[in-house]
């Protein structure tokens, strides 16, 4: 069993509430625990405010945490000093959703996959340059790239400047943000590819933040669902597509487009939706559940493990299971 790479322990992130009056609060990821091991890919999957990107923003030490731990190779960031998480935040690295955004349009290719090598050390321009060339051809780009801007390229170009840009450190994890979801689809299908090559070659672990549950599948090897700030469920990918337990996530895969004229593209859930200024006492999915008991209605559920490879939240479930 390999020891985990990146260990979230009970992870809380809280924001101040606008317009509801001072000192309240609403929590942006509640209680998130969440182990990722060398070479893993995680897929992490829910609905869009559900708080995915904030944990992959506290992942990479961008927000400070409310509550909780998060540790990179045994290594708590809190007890750290400034050259230490200098150092550790160059093992983890991030690819955005939409490469014109992130790449710095007044900068030309060469400069924008260099910068991250002079500013950790690397003061011989010649090595520079030369491993801005190496990075360039694992990414599927030539020579001719160097002297390009962002604007000049397409979008699937970008991407493969982002992503060299965010191995040239050799990072052990990268968090992938919707990396595709700004791409055509015969794109998408080529940066996966690239990915999945890249991780095989360089070891990498990956924290694939996405709704299309379609790439999730194809790219991870086990998949976290979000819903209000919590993780729900948690599953090796092949479980938790072919037995889903928590009632959120058989609608979420109820609701995967299928070319079955029959059957429904979307998947209707009833019930008060909870808000960010309105959170519901226990299960925050219990005024949508079909199954939710009185103990639904009173405490929040823990993650609790199922099975082999599969873990839970829901009160529902764990009664029965105790019955």
């Amino acid at each position: 069993m390999f020891k985990p790479l990146l260990s979230l322990q009970r992870v809380g992130k809280e924001f101040p509430a606008r317009g509801t009056g001072k000192g309240l609060s609403y929590k942006a990821v509640n209680e998130v625990s969440l182990d990722i091991c060398p070479g893993e890919t995680v897929g992490l999957v829910g609905e869009s405010g559900c708080g995915k990107s904030t944990l992959g923003y506290l992942v990479l030490n961008l927000l400070d945490l409310t509550s909780g731990e998060i540790l990179f190779e045994g290594q708590n960031f809190a007890n750290l000093n400034k050259d230490q998480q200098r150092a550790l935040k160059s093992q983890i690295q991030i690819v955005f959703q939409d490469p014109q955004s992130s790449l710095n349009p007044r900068f030309k290719i060469e400069q924008i996959v260099e910068e991250p090598l002079r500013l950790n050390g690397w003061r011989d321009k010649q090595k520079r340059k030369e491993r801005v060339r190496q990075l360039l051809d694992k990414v599927g780009l030539g020579e001719e790239y160097l002297a390009r801007f962002p604007h000049e390229l397409s979008g699937g170009q970008r991407q493969r400047v982002a992503i060299a840009r965010a191995i040239s450190l050799n990072p052990k994890l990268i968090v992938l943000d919707e990396p595709t979801s700004a791409l055509d689809v015969s794109v998408q299908a080529q940066i996966l590819n690239l990915l999945k090559k890249l991780q095989r070659d360089l070891n990498l672990a990956f924290l694939f933040i996405s709704h299309n549950l379609a790439v999730v599948r194809h790219l991870s090897n086990k998949v976290a669902v979000m819903y209000f700030g919590r993780i729900i469920e948690l599953a090796d990918t092949n479980e938790l597509f072919n037995n889903p337990l928590h009632p959120y996530t058989k609608v979420l895969l109820q609701s995967i487009p299928n070319i079955n004229p029959e059957k429904p593209l979307l998947v209707e859930v009833e019930g008060e939706i909870p808000t960010l200024h309105k959170s519901p006492l226990g299960c925050s999915f219990h005024s949508r559940c079909s199954i939710a008991n009185d103990l639904c209605r009173e405490a929040g559920p823990e993650l609790q493990f199922i099975k082999e490879g599969h873990w839970v939240s829901c009160n529902a479930m764990s009664r029965g299971r105790k019955e």
